[in-house]
């Protein structure tokens, strides 16, 4: 189990004065250090680490790591009274041997009596002593996960291509030179200024061939385009020798990509050199995960301005692919590639010894050569250019480890990870085109990173057949039909992030079609279909393992309760899940969606990885757990569904009357005083009137409650009847035209004015740690932005208020982005309350009372400001703190760890009752 901070500081206490004592040769390092991981919990051997690592340096020579920790921090361990600096930069040397994937967030100089940590993502150093290790142990919190795990950032490159490539696209587009022809020209000229750069083409081939091969008004640029494309798609041999050399001299390509033959794009000058412009950034460098964000960007009239704002970032897309499945192979090659040095007796490896190594190096080669990856919803191929990028990187170290010690083999025969191992599904058939390319381009970007780390030169040249990418509706076309379940190893993806009330009705069509079976799909996120179509394909292949981004609501209110019952009862388990996030990519305009990542599969992990997030916008902390609840929390399987009635068969709650009326039925405070004026006869039909908003902010509204008038009332008073005419007409062209019939009521009629009520908002933000509530007197409407419990009581009131409800809303309730979203059936209704004597219920009406003085005592203050979290009185604070302490007592012996462990101990009572109401 995790130590605490406190407990952290307490061992390096103990560990900085049994060390301080007494100076200690080089040769003591290991127990050194073995010593001090020991202090944070963490045993070496288990957490991946090594003494004496080794890497190999420039010119065949090999530095040795006194201690390494891949992806965590670097130890440069000297004897007492040595320069840490220059041991620092020794330390620094040995980045260069190191690949991308293991390189330490911390390098450590040490000497045993002083320590000098420098952060690699900061480049800021720190110096203390030994004796002052407890003050600062949360310097090495790599060595607990507590500090953000870093991913690697875009480069700035691309960004700049992806605008040059948008104003290329505005001035063709608004040439007329559109559609599917505009689409097949960018990629093709995308692919052309990546090949210059990277050794396909020589350099600045392409850029000379425009500036020097075509007019300077540009008018013949479009057909001498399509010359050069249609050269690239013939093979050398048959290409005729009357061609102009300079043309003549660029290679095959193939692949499909320049078979097609397209009306010439017009050109003028300023276009001309808008082309020769775009040629500028080194698109070598340029992510071929970009392509995506760059085309979508680009091609969507609504969102044009904002490039790159709809596609997946790398750091979102590592995020998916190291837990499904990188991590994994990473431990499982890292104990077969040699990596210390011992005497020179021991350094020696006997015949058989190799041969078994190599043996088992060549099973881990086939094997990933051999896995297969699915996207259903590729769009643009994002998520396989990244998959395939680092399964190629883990190849190349194994290429390497097999070469060791022998002559260099032939690359070509050693490098067996194709494209063709990736497949995906897109609707739409641009995005498919861009998908292939980039995995062609990410392939070159591969073979150019082997022959340097290698030695040798590698290019796959005339492209292959490459990427299975089919342009299809992954909803509608059975996957079965497109893929052999069996040679599928993993389901990745970002499928659309179409909430269940922001779906095209086409969309709605094909989801019920998949949810066929489930019961309550109007509750549904449009992400669910791929969900269960992916958990329909296990039943052909159980070994295959599944992780999806979606948004968060599929871990929120209903939609558990709907889906993953069935999905456990298939045997499938979530395996890995990244908590609530923010979905960022660096674009200006990005949407702000609240995400999460389920990894999921039938094959049962025995360790689960739980992502959390503090800061949404931030870096996860990673923790380990025997199991994920459906609400990405740790905790079993057990979920909540919609339930008609309170489980503890508590006073019963409803929703706010629903006007259904365009605010005609609604009054300002002046259209209040204005009607009443003119009609006074209206004055008594008036009644005050709340919605989440009202009551959060003190704001005045009223509304026309016009139940139990008669129809002479109403026709004596013209001016409502005006407004109830405009609702008459709303409701007509509304989905429920009967409505009309009743225009002078609010459509929806669940709260009495007649009684007095709690009131709860139905949204209310995140930022505060409790969900404000309100009692009030009978005369007072609700609606439907709230949720009433009439009659209510106070005590009621304060578990309510309290954190061990917040935590259940928090966690089972739904969120608009990461706001909470309080509901009747799920959260209230499904929420277990305390076995509470009469004397708890006194003592819990004096506590809550608390809490409604510290309120009443800021005259004029709103609920917004009572409970922002800068701003709650310190007198409120407290009478709430005590309301939670007495809560928390109620259910159990001693302090909650968190609030997980509050929302764990409600889920364990529920599926108690839920078993006892059953039987």
């Amino acid at each position: 189990m995790r130590l605490s901070w406190n407990e952290i500081t307490a061992r390096a206490g103990k560990f900085a004065t049994d060390w301080s004592e007494t100076t200690y040769e080089k040769g003591e390092s290991q127990s050194f250090w073995t010593e001090l991981l020991e202090v944070f919990g963490v045993n070496r051997r288990r957490a991946g680490g090594y003494f004496e690592y080794g890497v190999k340096l420039a010119g065949k020579k090999y530095g040795f790591i006194d201690m390494f920790l891949p992806g965590k921090l670097l130890v440069e361990q000297k004897s007492a009274g040595r320069d840490l600096s220059t041991a620092q930069g020794q330390a620094l040397g040995y980045l260069d041997g190191i690949v991308d994937y293991d390189l330490p967030e911390i390098i450590i100089a040490c000497d045993f009596q002083s320590f000098q940590i420098l952060d690699l993502n900061t480049r800021e150093t720190t110096s203390f002593p030994l004796v002052d290790l407890p003050k600062h142990v949360r310097m090495l919190a790599v060595l607990v996960d507590e500090k953000p795990q870093k991913y690697e950032e875009q480069n700035p490159v691309n960004r700049e291509a992806a605008e040059r490539m948008a104003a290329l696209h505005n001035v063709l587009s608004d040439s007329g030179y559109n559609g599917h022809k505009l689409e097949l020209l960018l990629v093709r000229l995308v692919f052309c200024l990546f090949a210059e750069d990277s050794q396909i083409f020589t350099p600045r081939q392409f850029e000379n061939f425009i500036r020097d091969r075509t007019d300077d008004d540009g008018t013949d640029l479009g057909p001498r385009l399509n010359k050069l494309f249609e050269i690239l798609n013939t093979p050398i041999k048959n290409r005729s020798s009357k061609l102009d050399e300079d043309i003549a001299a660029f290679p095959y390509i193939n692949g499909g990509l320049f078979a097609e033959t397209t009306v010439a794009a017009d050109f003028d000058a300023p276009l001309r050199l808008t082309l020769l412009q775009a040629s500028r950034p080194d698109w070598s460098k340029v992510s071929p995960a970009i392509f995506g964000g760059m085309f979508q960007g680009v091609m969507d009239e609504k969102k044009r301005h904002d490039i790159g704002a709809h596609y997946t970032s790398e750091e979102n897309i590592l995020r998916v692919i190291k837990p499904l499945f990188l991590d994994d192979l990473y431990a499982e090659f890292e104990p077969l590639a040699t990596r210390r040095r011992r005497t020179h007796q021991e350094r020696r490896e006997d015949a058989r010894t190799r041969e078994r190594r190599l043996g088992k190096l060549h099973e881990f080669h086939s094997k990933i050569a051999n896995l297969d990856f699915l996207d259903p919803a590729c769009g643009c191929g994002n998520f396989l250019v990244i998959a395939y990028r680092e399964l190629r990187r883990l190849e190349h170290r194994v290429v390497a480890a097999m070469s060791e010690g022998t002559a260099l083999l032939d690359v070509r025969d050693l490098l067996n990870v194709r494209v063709e191992q990736f497949h995906g599904i897109e609707i739409e058939e641009f995005p498919a085109l861009v998908a292939r390319t980039a995995l062609w381009l990410t392939d070159h970007q591969m073979n150019l990173e082997a022959s340097a780390q290698l030695g040798m030169h590698y290019t796959r040249l005339p492209l292959t057949e490459g990427a299975n990418i089919h342009w299809s509706n992954a909803l509608t076309r059975p996957w079965a039909d497109m893929f052999d379940a069996s040679e599928i190893d993993y389901i990745m993806g970002n499928p659309p992030f179409n909430g269940s009330r922001t779906m095209e009705k086409e969309q709605k069509a094909e989801l019920k079609a998949v949810a066929k079976g489930f019961k309550h799909i109007g509750f549904l996120d449009y992400v669910t279909a791929w969900y269960i179509l992916a958990d329909r394909f296990l039943d052909l292949n159980p070994k295959i393992e599944v992780a999806l981004v979606s948004t968060n609501s599929i871990a929120q209110g209903e939609q558990p309760g709907i889906v993953w019952p069935t999905f456990f009862e298939h045997g499938n388990h979530i395996n890995f899940a990244h908590r609530t996030f923010r979905w960022m990519n660096g674009a200006p305009g990005e949407a702000n969606v609240h995400c999460v990542i389920v990894g999921f599969g039938r094959n049962e992990r025995e360790q689960k990885q739980l992502f959390d997030y503090p800061d949404v916008s931030g870096e996860p902390i990673l923790d380990l757990v025997d199991a994920i609840s459906p609400y990405l929390i740790s905790g079993d399987e057990h979920v909540v569904t919609n339930r008609g009635k309170q489980i503890s068969g508590e006073a019963e709650i409803a929703w706010g009357n629903m006007p259904a009326d365009k605010g005609n039925l609604l009054l300002s405070e002046t259209e209040r005083a204005d009607l009443i004026l003119k009609e006074p006869q209206a004055e008594k039909w008036i009644y005050p009137c709340l919605g989440s908003r009202e009551f959060l902010r003190s704001k005045a509204r009223y509304c026309l409650w016009l139940e139990g008038s008669t129809l002479g009332e109403r026709k004596a008073m013209p001016l409502v009847l005006q407004r109830i005419a405009l609702v008459q007409e709303v409701r007509k062209e509304s989905a429920r035209p009967d409505l009309a019939e009743i225009p002078h009521l609010f459509a929806q009629r669940t709260q009495k004015p007649t009684q007095p009520f709690l009131l709860i908002p139905a949204h209310s933000s995140a930022r505060r740690d409790y969900v404000p509530m309100g009692f009030y007197e009978a005369g007072t409407v609700a609606t439907n932005a709230c949720l009433v419990i009439p009659n209510a009581e106070v005590w009621q009131f304060a578990v309510l208020t309290s954190r061990m409800h917040m935590a259940w809303l928090g966690v089972v309730g739904g969120r608009i982005k990461s706001d909470f979203r309080y509901s009747k059936d799920v959260v209230y209704n499904n929420f277990v309350f305390p076995q509470i004597s009469e004397a708890d219920k006194q003592a819990l009406t004096e506590l809550g009372q608390r809490v409604l003085t510290a309120r009443s005592a800021e005259k004029g203050e709103s609920m917004s400001n009572l409970y922002d979290p800068l701003l709650m009185p310190r007198v409120l604070r407290k009478a709430h703190t005590e309301v939670d302490k007495f809560v928390d007592g109620l259910y159990q012996v001693g302090p909650f760890e968190d609030s997980q462990a509050r929302v764990r101990h409600l889920l364990t009572l529920h599926k108690t009752r839920t078993a006892a109401s059953q039987a």
